[in-house]
């Protein structure tokens, strides 16, 4: 068992930062930056005097089952505390200028009294060893207090079954909360609405991502992602996702509209207010570059279509992956992006 004291501090520190031979212990704990005793077998931490200068304190890979008397930081910014025993999350008043802390591979079943933690952007709080059938819980005031200000937090490993509670964390950049029991791909799906700021998010290895069009539902819906699941989301890849979710719409639009006017009794293709829904459906995504491939059967077959007074849609927007041609009296799109073709089948 070793408790980690004012003399310890002073006669073990490694590095270049030693202390000289007449210098008091005092003086040379006030000009100390940082602390690294990882893997030191310690236990417990004793009252120790100020190091007002210290900023940094390594502490992981040790024994230690509770948090206490490191007040002795005031400026501290840095904290790391992984893979030791701790069981719960306290006595941190203190360190309010704290920006990163790493607690993972404890024993922690609540993340709570990190309210006076105002500059606190970094929280790693991945696999604790919690009892069976235990998940992590999030204290509501803790989490209310971080949510303008945390902006990564990793979660992985700690049998969540939600992430609904972190809805309130509006700068948050970066979630890692794979190895869960996260099922839900619905509620994925609204709390990134709530996250504009998110560029990585990874939910590898839930339930969830065995669901039917996983990444792409999550690609179209938030467009701040750069990153998911370890991998990068490219800007065609998201271009050619979103014309996808527009064609889908339309289509959308069109199947409503022909439904309610079969349940009319009315026909639709004679009906002119479904031919101008139909056509201002597909004005929408000419305008946007996004021809709906709700009205090409083959992607590779040439779709004629006829010119009228709206033609100039056609002529004065950019398609992707289109070739258009202008003849006297009509105009020819023709796609030509056969794996876009398989993509919907």
């Amino acid at each position: 068992m070793v408790k980690l004291t004012s003399d310890l501090i002073a006669k073990q520190t490694p590095g270049h930062n030693k202390r000289r031979a007449d210098e008091t212990v005092e003086h040379y704990l006030s000009r100390l930056t940082h602390l690294p005793f990882q893997n030191r077998g310690i236990d417990s931490i004793d009252v120790i005097p100020p190091c007002r200068l210290l900023t940094v304190i390594y502490l992981y890979d040790n024994i230690i089952n509770k948090i206490e008397n490191i007040n002795f930081a005031e400026n501290l910014t840095y904290l790391y505390l992984q893979n030791n025993r701790i069981q719960k999350l306290e006595n941190l008043d203190y360190c309010s200028k704290l920006q990163k802390l790493y607690i993972g591979g404890n024993q922690i079943q609540v993340l709570e009294g990190l309210d006076k933690c105002i500059y606190l952007t970094e929280i790693y709080a991945e696999n604790q060893h919690l009892p069976e059938g235990e998940k992590l819980v999030f204290e509501p005031r803790t989490l209310q207090c971080l949510s303008n200000v945390l902006e990564i937090l990793n979660v992985s490993g700690n049998n969540l079954d939600s992430l609904v509670e972190l809805g309130c964390l509006e700068k948050l950049q970066e979630l890692t909360a794979n190895n869960n029991n996260l099922e839900n791909l619905r509620e994925l799906v609204q709390l990134l609405s709530m996250w504009p700021y998110l560029k990585r998010l990874d939910t590898s290895r839930n339930p969830m991502c065995s669901k039917s069009r996983y990444r792409e539902r999550l690609i179209v819906v938030s467009t701040t992602l750069e990153m998911l699941d370890g991998k990068q989301i490219t800007d065609n890849s998201r271009q050619f996702l979103m014309s996808w979710k527009a064609s889908r719409e339309a289509q959308q639009i069109r199947e409503k509209s022909k439904s309610d006017l079969r349940n009319n009794g009315s026909d639709p293709l004679s009906n002119g207010d479904y031919r101008r829904n139909v056509f201002k459906a597909d004005v929408g995504l000419i305008r946007k570059s996004q021809y709906p491939i709700g009205v090409v059967d083959n992607a590779q077959q040439t779709t004629a279509v006829r010119k009228d007074k709206h033609s100039g849609f056609l002529t004065s927007n950019n398609f992707n992956s289109t070739e258009i041609t202008n003849s006297n009296h009509n105009h020819t799109i023709s796609f030509h992006d056969p794996t876009q073709q398989a993509f919907f089948k």
